[in-house]
C-alpha cells in the first residue's frame, strides 16, 4: 500500500503543496515538509519508530474510542507527515505529541517520512460507536458535510494523498467531535481562516450530528459487517 502511496506521489508530480494550508508556518518548517514528501519510505524503520507510537495510538494503530487518541492507520502519508511537522513547529499543541514529534524521536524528515508511511500501510475499520442511536442526527451530519466539506474531503471523506486532505471517515467520534470543537474555539493554530469560520459558524449540535456522520462512514469503502468474518 505504501509504495503504492509513494509511486502516486512520484508519478503524478508530487503533493500540490496548498499555500494557504500552510499559512502562519516558519520557513523551517515548510521546507522540512517539502524534504520528507520527497524521499522514499522504509517501512522497516516506520515500524521500528511506530513501536513509540503505539503506546497511545495502538499497535494497529486505531488509537482509543474515548476521544483521547485518533486513529491514525490508513491516514495519507502526506497528512500525517503535514501533522508531525506541524507538533515539531508549534502549530498543534499537545504535549505528548510534541514531546514524541521532537527531533529527540524522529530525526529528520526520513524519520517523519517513515513513521508516517508505516501508519499509512495499517488498515483501518470503521468504529462501531457513534455520537447519537437515531437516524436523524446521521442525515443531520450528512448534509452539513455534503454542503460544506465533500469538495475538499471527498463525497466520501476519504479525503485525498496529493492536496493533503485527511481521510475523516471512520474516525472516532469523540476525538472528531473534539477536534471540531477546539477549531470552533480558536484552539487550532494550524487550521486556515476558512475551516475556522465554517466550522465556528455551526451549533453545537450541528458539530455532533457532523461528527457521528464521519465516524460511522467506511475507511475503506469495506463494510462494518466484514470485521466479523
Amino acid at each position: 500500500m505504501v509504495a503504492g502511496a509513494t509511486f502516486q506521489l512520484s508519478a503524478a508530480g508530487g503533493v500540490e503543496v496548498d499555500e494557504e494550508s500552510f499559512s502562519g508556518r516558519t520557513a523551517a518548517a515548510v521546507a522540512e515538509f517539502r524534504a520528507a514528501i520527497e524521499l522514499e519510505p522504509d517501512l522497516n524503520r516506520g515500524a521500528a519508530h511506530f513501536a513509540t507510537c503505539a503506546a497511545c495510538h495502538g499497535a494497529d494503530g486505531r488509537g482509543s474510542g474515548d476521544g483521547a487518541i485518533p486513529a491514525v492507520a490508513a491516514q495519507h502519508v502526506s497528512v500525517l507527515v503535514k501533522q508531525l511537522v506541524d507538533f515539531r513547529h508549534d502549530r498543534r499543541w499537545e504535549e505528548r505529541m510534541q514531546h514524541f514529534a521532537s527531533q529527540h524521536s524522529l530525526a529528520g524528515p526520513q524519520e517523519l517520512l517513515d513513521v508516517a508511511a508505516y501508519a499509512e500501510s495499517l488498515e483501518r475499520w470503521p468504529p462501531l460507536e457513534g455520537g447519537f442511536s437515531d437516524a436523524v442526527a446521521e442525515k443531520r451530519g450528512s448534509a452539513l458535510y455534503h454542503r460544506h466539506c465533500a469538495d475538499c474531503h471527498g463525497p466520501l471523506a476519504l479525503g485525498e494523498l496529493r492536496r493533503m486532505r485527511p481521510r475523516l471517515a471512520g474516525q472516532h467520534y469523540a476525538y472528531l467531535l473534539r477536534q471540531l470543537n477546539e477549531t470552533a474555539a480558536g484552539e487550532r493554530p494550524g487550521m486556515d481562516a476558512e475551516h475556522v469560520r465554517l466550522i465556528g459558524a455551526l451549533s453545537t449540535l450541528e458539530r455532533a450530528g457532523l461528527a457521528h456522520y464521519l465516524s460511522r462512514l467506511s475507511p475503506n469503502l469495506a463494510s462494518t459487517q466484514d470485521r466479523a468474518r
